[in-house]
């Protein structure tokens, strides 16, 4: 049994631990290439124009899927501890994937509420048969499900910059290379929130509190902490994400207060690698001559 797994969204959280679980059940997971403009376009055929660029870039990769494989594994992740909700289009692409799949491909989409291994353990007994050896399977990939093996460490002389976006921008190559190689070629260090420990990501202080969205609390808590020792923040915002775009704004007015400089960057299928590298040039000289006139000060 040939099993697919879409190299999007979740995948750069969770990738490690799907293909490690389903081996271990005797199926063959089978991975979709990473990002590029064909498997864009193949996306924008089957999602609205109006949907955030991570979801269209998942329906390229599922679509990619149908007819090589004889299951697509995509887990709907609903919400976790604290009733943190994933964004509701992340919830409904499971729906639109079992519509483009239609009956020539099975899908197995585990609902995940609270708890995220007993659905993975359920969905394990479907796929091979046998409690014993799904449960097996899951002992085995669960450490790799472990946060980052250590404190995060800045170096003191060192120039950094806080990149605070979704792993599945960040990660994916398509999204996010353009923009660390733009940074990183001027000398700068990123830190991002999956450098972080979940202790920090997850905390419910001050704001942080009233944000019912998992992914964006981490965004918003990770900001926090790397506010205060970054020499400048760029976040990275999906067009027509609501929830992105609110917590934001809501960085940018505390980055203006603190005298951080700040950078959004809004992206969409449309948006060019020139113009990301001139608008961070443009930042970078900001945020150095804020510097220089700090320590003339």
């Amino acid at each position: 049994m040939r099993v697919g797994i879409p190299r999007a969204l979740l995948y750069y959280r969770y990738g490690p631990f799907w293909e490690r679980f389903l081996a271990g059940l005797g199926v063959e997971p089978v991975v979709t290439r990473r990002t590029d403009k064909e498997l864009l376009q193949l996306g924008l055929q089957h999602v609205s124009s109006e949907v955030c660029l991570p979801i269209k870039i998942i329906a390229g990769h599922i679509a990619d899927l149908k007819g090589r494989v004889d299951a697509v594994f995509l887990p709907r992740m609903v919400w976790l501890e604290d009733e943190l909700y994933a964004c509701p289009k992340m919830i409904g692409i499971v729906d639109i994937a079992r519509m483009m799949l239609g009956d020539g491909t099975r899908l197995i989409a585990p609902s995940i509420k609270r708890n995220f291994l007993w659905p993975h353990f359920r969905a394990g007994v479907e796929m091979c048969g046998s409690p014993l050896r799904a449960a097996r399977s899951l002992a085995r990939a669960r450490s790799l499900l472990a946060g980052p093996p250590v404190a995060l460490r800045l170096e003191p002389g060192e120039k950094r910059i806080a990149l605070i976006g979704h792993f599945y921008n960040i990660e994916d190559d398509y999204i996010g290379q353009p923009i660390i190689s733009a940074f990183r070629k001027q000398g700068y260090r990123l830190v991002t929130k999956d450098e972080l420990p979940e202790s920090v990501l997850r905390g419910r202080q001050g704001f942080a509190k009233s944000i019912r969205w998992v992914f964006e609390r981490e965004l918003y808590n990770a900001f926090r902490f790397l506010v205060g020792s970054v020499d400048g923040v760029c976040v990275l915002v999906s067009m027509g994400c609501g929830p992105d775009s609110l917590i934001a704004e809501f960085m940018k007015e505390e980055a203006g207060r603190r005298g951080v400089p700040f950078l959004q960057l809004v992206l969409d299928e449309h948006t060019g690698t020139a113009g990301l590298v001139t608008r961070i040039e443009a930042f970078l000289e900001l945020s150095q001559r804020r510097q220089q006139l700090t320590r003339a000060a």
